[in-house]
């Protein structure tokens, strides 16, 4: 048997493959998202699932919202606000930086982002291809902030789209797992997360109630107050390196 010519892979399956290396699971997709919120500004953020994210992930907040002259470029692949050349690394204080989080969640779903900014006097429901590339662009009703739907997680990539289909219990733990440790350290952030499945209420998997910013406040809110009630402060500096570590 011949083998094959060696030739270029097409851009639309690079786009895939690639992007499946950055959303691995549902995880790593729901925290590529709360972590753009975050860096929005956001004091509140709510996650929710429908059929344990399978059908939608929806991650609401009420950052600053999305400026009109970033509708074009806001999913396309190495295009961000946060970062211009490589140097830039040095002074980065936001969680992402590459550029990649939204054009490899489009690649993998169907893409939805509806935003408003306090200048606007209504929001935008924004619609991308797999691309990246918006397609459609219409009026809504949202106060200022940013929710981002994702429909179909993996649709594009049939084998990861099975092994969640097949394990999405495990992958709602794991996802309730990282998103107790972002409740947790998130200081004045507030965040939420439910799941709502067949004709069951909805769920909470992580509250942060009213907790203010300290550790324990938050750690009695959302693991309970038995475990809050067994830390102990730790708090140590490193002088020469002007690193302080408090927890």
């Amino acid at each position: 048997m011949a083998a094959n010519e060696i030739k270029a892979i097409d851009k639309a399956s690079v786009a895939r493959i690639c992007s499946g290396q950055v959303i691995l699971d549902l995880s790593t997709a729901v925290k590529e998202l709360v972590e753009n919120a975050l860096d929005a500004g956001a004091t509140t953020v709510e996650v929710r699932l429908k059929e344990h994210g399978l059908q939608l992930i929806e991650v609401a907040d009420n950052g600053r919202g999305v400026q009109p002259k970033d509708y074009e470029a806001l999913a396309l692949k190495y295009h961000t606000s946060k970062l211009s050349d490589f140097s830039g690394l040095e002074s980065l204080h936001t969680f992402g930086f590459r550029g990649e989080a939204l054009s490899s969640v489009a690649a993998l779903s169907e893409l939805s982002v509806t935003t408003r900014t306090a200048d606007q006097t209504a929001a935008v429901r924004l619609d991308f291809d797999r691309h990246g590339k918006l397609v459609n662009k219409a009026t809504c009703a949202r106060g200022v902030g940013t929710t981002i739907a994702v429909k179909d997680l993996f649709s594009t990539l049939p084998v990861r789209r099975q092994d969640l289909q097949k394990n999405v219990r495990r992958e709602v733990s794991k996802l309730k797992l990282l998103l107790q440790q972002y409740a947790i350290l998130s200081g004045q952030a507030q965040l939420f997360a439910s799941d709502q499945a067949g004709k069951a209420a909805r769920s909470t998997l992580v509250s942060t109630g009213n907790a203010g910013s300290g550790l324990r406040d938050r750690v009695s809110a959302v693991l309970g107050a038995k475990v809050a009630a067994l830390l102990q402060p730790l708090e140590f500096a490193l002088p020469a390196d002007s690193v302080k570590v408090t927890g």
